[in-house]
């Protein structure tokens, strides 16, 4: 067994590769939320982040914003880790199984929907995705959203026991888009007096990736149909992103043109945009969302913090009474949650940030249970003794 400490010494992993940035998926900030929690720990000493891609350095778009946590080559730490979690990159086989050796534990963290993962990139011929490998892990860690579809197959595939972790979430990095707007004169934020005032309709976005079908624009769509053909004047403007490559797939654009927010020149359809930028310049003040199965989603965190209307269909957020909920694929409900919403007085939308508020409190890496909760995690695996 490895020495041991008083104080844990652990190593996260990144992928510094040419192009990777922190908003093109959740994985990164999830990664850098990660480090904020374990550093609150009295029980962690020093962390480091594992290089496990080609660049000596993080890419200027991976900036995770954390002081005095180093990048380092996973050879220069061999010996100084009680605790690797394998996480935004994968590692070499044969390092981990040196440092197991030495009485180093492992853990692979999938943050992202396994099951999709796994099932979509052959069969859509996507980028590949976790390549399982035999690494010589002691144990998975998951996100709760994720038990459900990806629990059990992880369980079997990785053959060691899996385990759901919070889903942790700061404001970190939205707070620094909205510095950087500072400069432009553009706002970040919802407010329902210049709405009512105006007798304005929503500017609805969408923001699902559609890389998936467990995040992709189609019911968020027909939820803003659904809002206009009830009330022409309950919508403005419906602003899709991640569709301009789509525009011209038979099917997509069969099934947009059908709609009487695209006939009537009230739909747009767009590339992928910052959300920050994209709610402030473009004067977006409702945001439209829909999962299959992936409950929790930094989408959600950031509308809210912006006090943004947020129409969903995720159980968790109706659990803290956050946003406006449609149940699973209903399209009507959730155009009936648009509709209603415009007509609620200043008086209704501090009570939904004050809620929205509770929900961000509740998913911090500085909220004390979560803290506790990765630590129990992590001090039960240490205390486990290698199978004979």
């Amino acid at each position: 067994m490895g020495v041991q400490r008083d104080r844990i010494n652990v190593g996260i992993s990144v992928f510094a590769v040419a192009g990777a940035h922190l908003w093109a998926s959740g994985l990164n900030q999830n990664l850098a939320f990660l480090v904020m929690l374990l550093r609150q720990s009295k029980r962690v000493g020093r962390i480091v982040l594992l290089n496990g891609g080609d660049l000596p350095e993080l890419p200027e778009g991976l900036d995770l914003g954390i002081p005095d946590v180093p990048m380092v080559k996973p050879e220069e730490v061999t010996y100084e880790l009680d605790l690797v979690i394998e996480m935004g990159a994968q590692l070499s086989l044969e390092w981990l199984r040196h440092v197991r050796a030495l009485g180093t534990k492992i853990v692979t963290f999938f943050v992202g929907h396994t099951f999709s993962d796994l099932a979509e990139a052959p069969m859509f011929r996507q980028h590949v995705g976790h390549i399982f490998n035999q690494t010589p892990r002691h144990e998975i860690w998951t996100l709760p959203h994720h038990m459900k579809t990806s629990g059990a197959l992880l369980r079997t595939l990785g053959r060691v026991p899996v385990h759901a972790v919070p889903h942790i979430w700061a404001p970190t990095f939205i707070e620094r888009r909205m510095r950087d707007l500072q400069t432009t004169g553009y706002e970040f934020g919802f407010r329902p007096t210049s709405l009512q005032k105006e007798g304005r309709g929503w500017r609805a976005a969408i923001f699902e990736p559609n890389i998936s079908v467990v995040k992709n624009c189609t019911i968020p769509m027909l939820v803003c149909e659904q809002a206009y053909r009830t009330d022409a004047a309950s919508i403005d403007l419906m602003m899709v992103m991640n569709t301009f490559h789509m525009k011209e797939h038979p099917t997509f654009n069969r099934f947009a043109t059908n709609l009487d927010l695209t006939r009537h020149a009230r739909a747009s359809y767009e590339p992928r945009m910052d959300f920050v930028d994209c709610m402030a310049r473009h004067s977006m003040n409702a945001v439209v969302s829909h999962h299959w199965e992936c409950d929790m989603n930094y989408l959600y965190y950031d509308a809210l913090f912006g006090g943004y209307p947020l129409v969903h269909n995720s159980r968790f957020l109706r659990e803290h009474n956050a946003g406006f909920y449609y149940p699973e694929f209903d399209a009507r409900a959730g155009g009936a949650c648009l509709v209603d919403a415009r007509r609620y007085d200043a008086n209704y939308w501090g009570d939904y940030t004050a809620k929205a508020n509770q929900l961000l409190q509740y998913v911090s890496p500085m909220r004390e249970a979560n803290i506790q909760a990765f630590m129990q995690r992590i001090d039960a695996l240490l205390d486990r003794a290698e199978a004979a």
